[in-house]
């Protein structure tokens, strides 16, 4: 099942590292992947292949490691249920501000090289189909170390 993960860790890229030897021993296979740095660290973002029973497991081990401050999962879903949406397009794009206007009161998450990451409001998973010239993948948070900031994202588990 493909799952995204969000990590936020400290300003060291031997946290990253980490992160990076935790996928390979886990066996967690990347199909996307981006890195941002930030004035407080890095944020990762990676969607992976990894069985459901296994992700409570990983999560919890993830924001356990050093250097890590936040970690939060997503499930892939059906659009009709997606409170998140990956959307994947080529950075060069002029369509990346018509994608992102598909979607008008979102809130960006994560941006990185053409890989963004959107809080949807519920109206919007009709908007999906428009995207035919990016790969768009519907997702909702199930697990996060961050509080919640708003209504809409209290339905995820907080540890």
């Amino acid at each position: 099942m493909q799952w995204l993960v969000t990590i936020e860790t400290e300003h060291d890229m031997i946290a990253v590292c980490r992160l990076m030897n935790i996928f390979r021993r886990k066996g967690m296979k990347i199909a996307t992947f981006a890195l941002v740095t930030r004035p407080a660290g890095f944020s990762l973002m990676a969607v992976v292949e990894t069985p459901e029973a296994e992700v409570g497991h990983l999560f919890n081990y993830l924001r356990r490691t050093e250097g890590v401050q936040h970690v939060s999962a997503y499930r892939h879903t059906l659009a009709a249920d997606a409170a998140y949406v990956l959307i994947d397009v080529d950075p060069n794009s002029s369509s990346v501000a018509r994608i992102l206007g598909t979607f008008p009161k979102s809130k960006l998450v994560f941006a990185s090289h053409g890989k963004y990451l959107l809080e949807i409001p519920s109206a919007s998973p009709q908007g999906l189909v428009d995207c035919a010239d990016a790969e768009v993948l519907p997702l909702a948070r199930v697990l996060t170390t961050q509080r919640a900031l708003s209504p809409e994202l209290v339905g995820a588990a907080t540890f």
